[in-house]
């Protein structure tokens, strides 16, 4: 990316529920935000979401987002519920 080197993996666990993301930073320039879209196979919408084990209320469920203002952690552990 623009910021450097960026990991994603992303699990779908879309039969009980939920999507997981794991996010590894780039080193070189952290971006202002974090963005990340997890779309449901079937279209169901975004009821609640955990950001490295925590509950987490910034997201968008029509457009599918979670965002993560200022990250400032190697690594992002997303968990989408629907």
């Amino acid at each position: 990316t623009y910021y450097g080197r960026l990991s994603m993996r992303v699990e779908s666990r879309a039969a009980s529920g939920a999507l997981l993301a794991e996010i590894d930073m780039p080193e070189r320039t952290i971006p202002g935000t974090l963005l990340v879209r997890l779309r449901h196979p079937n279209g169901r919408p975004i009821c609640s979401v955990a950001v490295n084990g925590r509950p987490w209320n910034d997201f968008d469920a029509q457009k599918e987002w979670v965002r993560i203002e200022r990250p400032n952690v190697g690594r992002y552990s997303v968990v989408a519920s629907y």
